[in-house]
């Protein structure tokens, strides 16, 4: 704006309070818009921030979705589900073991009779070989019958030891399994209602989240669509700028008039009116701006101010997501995580416990085989033994006196065979009763693979629930981050946007300084020609109605037709405000 002009003929203008005015009009024109741009610039930071703050609210619920909540909440019941029957589980398995232990006691008679019986056996068969000596037909009799025996003996000898360290090895165990229920008696309840509560504190966390979210999101928009509205008010700036100019102009045009050929016919007195006509024109117009700047600026600052206490209430209502407004820790997911740690010690003991129970369950199993094994190897000694004797007994009747002595060694040794025979049948009917028992524990429906044992599924639930809980913890700080620098944002548009106290008292300056005395003589008698001249330059520059109108009124003349208006779409409006 080339200035030079409204100052050369001063005394004409009014002397040095017009070269005053003139500054200071130029100097609220340039603040003015410097200080709208840098605001319009603030704003749109703000807006930047509140986008940024609504994508780390989508990545904070993000990170507790519900197909995570889902899988995290189905392996801590599943976890919980298997915890709660372990306690039922080694109940029964201490049923078995006192089953087993039980039945070994029973078998023990039966297995001392059948080495009893076997020593009478060995017996008679020694006898017999006596007996036999001078019988050729006899000596290889009673050399293998006694072999058979002797087999017989080492199966029944073997058998004996393994029952004897089967029960050996259950007294421990039975003991121990009785420590064991009372340990999880003591421990599995607590760790089954803290995961429990950890399944619950899920559910809550997320619906706290997302309701703490939702409301921010509301608030945030609500800020979004007050920064678009103030931004379009912000228009103010541009326009107060231009009327501004468009004083500057009239004193310029004014003054270039002045100087023509024309005004040369003009007497002291009509220039000193005619000025004053055009100072009280700019006045006046000073004077309407400055009213018209001082109501939209107002309610841009107060609009301002809503900002701020928005973005105070976003603040307050991370701090409730984060715990820090009532004193909780971070978020509840830290406890559950703290607590599934606390529960996987715990469960890592369990695990070995059943592990090993496992592992004496399936030795138990193997235990019981070989009984059955070995006394099937009894069984067929005894049919040897007994099928021996039956032919040894036939051939004595053949070879007549000298084969009486031998048939009755036999003979008896046919009756303890059978002895042999019942014993192991009762031994086999109780061995059947601890197979039953011992398959029972290897059937455990708690029994776990090593894929699935209870430390494996809460690890996998850790895992999700720490990787969801550092991901909460970077979201929201920084959400937290982006709210204090909203708030930071607001307070220096604030100070930087009180124009009311600053740019609105400099043009009011402006219109008192070149204010015309009532008692001045504003009659434009003798002035029409300068006013025809003058009147339509000015009136050329005005970009607003309120300035044609109060021109009119001023000067006296009609208002040319407005032209129609065409209505900005709502993308026109975006494009110029974005």
């Amino acid at each position: 704006m080339a200035l030079s002009a409204a100052a050369k003929q001063l005394s004409i203008l009014g002397g040095n309070s017009v070269r005053h005015t003139v500054d200071r009009m130029e100097d609220a024109r340039s603040r003015i818009e410097q200080r709208f741009l840098d605001g319009g610039g603030v704003l749109l930071s703000v807006l930047d921030i509140l986008n940024k703050m609504i994508a780390s609210l989508d990545n904070l619920t993000g990170s507790l979705d519900e197909g995570t909540a889902k899988a995290t909440m189905g392996e801590l019941n599943t976890t919980v589900a298997a915890l709660s029957q372990l306690t039922a589980a080694e109940g029964e398995r201490q049923v078995r073991f006192r089953e087993i232990s039980s039945t070994e006691r029973v078998l023990r008679p039966h297995v001392s009779s059948m080495q009893e019986t076997l020593r009478y056996l060995r017996t008679f068969a020694v006898t017999a070989k006596i007996t036999g000596a001078g019988i050729d037909d006899f000596a290889g009799f009673a050399e293998e019958i006694l072999q058979r025996i002797q087999e017989g003996a080492q199966q029944v000898n073997n058998f004996s030891d393994k029952l004897r360290d089967l029960g050996e090895g259950l007294a421990p165990v039975i003991v121990k399994g009785d420590a064991i229920l009372l340990r999880y008696g003591q421990t599995v309840p607590k760790i089954v209602a803290s995961l429990s509560t950890g399944v619950d504190q899920i559910r809550d966390q997320r619906r706290h989240l997302a309701e703490r979210a939702d409301k921010v999101r509301i608030i945030a928009r609500g800020i979004q669509n007050k920064l678009a509205s103030t931004l379009s008010a912000m228009q103010i700036g541009d326009i107060t700028r231009q009327r501004v100019e468009h004083c500057q102009t009239s004193f310029e045009i004014l003054e270039d008039y002045l100087a023509t050929p024309q005004a040369a016919s003009l007497t002291g007195e009509d220039r000193e009116r005619l000025s004053a006509i055009i100072r009280q024109l700019v006045s006046l117009q000073l004077d309407q701006t400055r009213g018209d700047f001082d109501r939209d600026t107002r309610k841009i600052v107060e609009t301002i101010e809503s900002f701020r206490e928005d973005l105070l209430e976003i603040t307050q209502i991370q701090q409730s997501m984060m715990g820090e407004g009532d004193g909780q820790s971070t978020h509840a997911l830290r406890e559950l995580e703290q607590g599934v740690s606390e529960a996987r010690e715990a469960v890592a003991e369990i695990d070995l416990v059943a592990q090993a129970a496992s592992n004496l369950s399936r030795t138990t199993v193997g235990t019981v085989r070989d009984l059955l094994d070995g006394i099937s190897l009894v069984q067929v000694v005894r049919g040897d033994i007994h099928y021996m004797a039956l032919n040894t007994n036939l051939r004595c009747g053949k070879i007549g006196e000298a084969g009486k002595a031998i048939n009755v060694v036999t003979a008896e040794l046919r009756v303890f065979a059978g002895h042999l025979d019942e014993a192991a049948e009762k031994i086999l009917a109780e061995l059947h009763v601890l197979e039953n028992a011992a398959q029972q524990l290897l059937n455990d429906p708690q029994a776990l693979s090593d894929e699935e044992n209870l430390d494996v599924r809460l690890e996998r639930a850790l895992a999700r629930i720490r990787a969801v809980g550092d991901s909460m913890d970077a979201d929201l700080k920084v959400m937290a981050e982006e709210g204090r620098a909203g708030v930071n944002a607001m307070n220096a548009s604030l100070k930087r946007l009180d124009f009311h106290a600053e740019l609105g008292a400099i043009l009011s300056a402006c219109a008192d300084d070149i204010a015309v005395d009532p008692r001045q003589d504003l009659s434009a008698a003798g002035l029409d020609a300068a006013l025809a001249a003058i009147g339509p330059q000015i009136a050329q520059i005005y970009t607003m109605a309120s300035e044609r109108e109060l021109h009119a009124h001023v000067l006296g003349t009609e208002l040319a037709p407005e032209e129609p208006v065409t209505p900005l779409s709502d993308d026109d409006l975006e494009d110029a405000l974005f």
